[in-house]
């Protein structure tokens, strides 16, 4: 049970540094351009439209098409099934809460903090980096733990696609009517949802500035 553990743990890491990444910049894009804004979110809410089977199933022909035309990427792992389409799919599914949560937590600065910045002679980038990001991080924070939590469920459904983790054992289970074989993935993947959520609202309380620790969210 502990490399399945292991391996469900890797599988949400991955894509959720990805996704975080990928998260941030896009709604730091949407927060300081309108023009962009709306495809951002138009793209990030039709994802979570999809529901995660259909999604493995979308993305099964176009990365075997890909792992058979460039040999090169086969060798890294992408293929039709196992990591590869776990890794996009769960970044897909992780981008919203992210870019919302970051958008939202850079549009809430107040405009007066941003002019004091400008008028000390600071660039838009040390602003965004010294000003307006530390103030928005509890905030955006608080999107990651929605999507890591959301990952570590998902994940077991990408043990249908060959991507190991705690889900092997839920689906064995399932199919062979064996309570025990089901309970050996259901438990582990609660417990690794309540860790990361109490790992993740430490982080928040850990970068809520003091003024703010007090304050109504």
């Amino acid at each position: 049970c502990l490399p399945a553990v292991l391996n469900h743990i890797e599988t949400v890491g991955l894509p959720g540094s990805l996704a975080t990444m990928l998260g941030l910049s896009l709604g730091s894009l949407a927060a300081r351009s309108r023009q962009s804004a709306r495809p951002i979110f138009c793209i990030a809410n039709f994802t979570q439209t999809i529901a995660s089977l259909a999604l493995f199933g979308l993305l099964i022909p176009p990365l075997s098409a890909l792992s058979f035309a460039y040999p090169w990427l086969r060798s890294l792992g992408v293929r039709g099934v196992g990591d590869a389409p776990a890794i996009i799919a769960l970044v897909i599914y992780s981008l919203l809460p992210i870019v919302r949560n970051t958008y939202t937590g850079l549009k809430n600065v107040g405009p007066a903090i941003v002019n004091a910045g400008a008028g000390m002679g600071m660039s838009r980038w040390q602003r965004l980096r010294a000003i307006e990001t530390p103030l928005a991080a509890p905030l955006i924070l608080e999107g990651v733990r929605t999507a890591a939590v959301q990952s570590v469920g998902l994940t077991a459904v990408a043990a249908l696609i060959g991507a190991g983790g705690l889900g092997w054992f839920i689906f064995q289970g399932l199919g062979q009517a064996a309570p025990a074989l089901i309970m050996l993935g259901t438990i582990p993947i609660l417990f690794l949802a309540l860790v990361v959520d109490a790992l993740m609202r430490l982080a928040v309380q850990a970068a809520t500035p003091k003024g703010l620790a007090g304050r109504p969210a």
